[in-house]
């Protein structure tokens, strides 16, 4: 609760909105040509970080180097058996950011189905950059 506060206060005092942390677990990521994979994402004050599970692996992508991000919903068919089809609804948030390493624009896509997951992540990027716009 302390740290809370002092995160809080020093908000109001730089006069910089200040973004909580955020954490999403067990969603469905998928960087560039990597396998998708089961991760954890977090929102903290300048980066996201993103935390591969199965893999290992972390990326950490800082809120400046955010290009574009956009939502999407959808809703899938899946055959559950052979008289019947399940409709599973998918919510899908695709982040082109800049690779400081290698000096290239990478994508991260996160899909899940949980749509308890939707408003709060929309938000969080939102006070990152205005969402862009579909494409027609």
């Amino acid at each position: 609760m302390l740290g809370w506060m002092i995160v809080a206060s020093m908000s109001v005092s730089s006069g910089q909105p200040v973004l909580a942390s955020e954490q999403f677990n067990d969603l469905q990521c998928k960087i560039e040509f990597i396998d998708k994979d089961i991760c954890n994402v977090s929102f903290f004050r300048r980066f996201l970080s993103v935390r591969m599970l199965k893999s290992g692996s972390a990326e950490r992508i800082l809120y400046k180097d955010v290009v574009r991000w956009s939502y999407e919903n959808a809703s899938l068919r899946k055959r559950s058996s052979l008289i019947t089809t399940k409709v599973e609804h998918i919510h899908i948030f695709s982040i082109v950011y800049r690779d400081k390493d290698l000096g290239e624009y990478r994508t991260l896509v996160i899909d899940f189905d949980d749509i308890s997951n939707v408003p709060p992540m929309k938000a969080l990027l939102n006070d990152i950059m205005p969402e862009s716009a579909p494409r027609s």
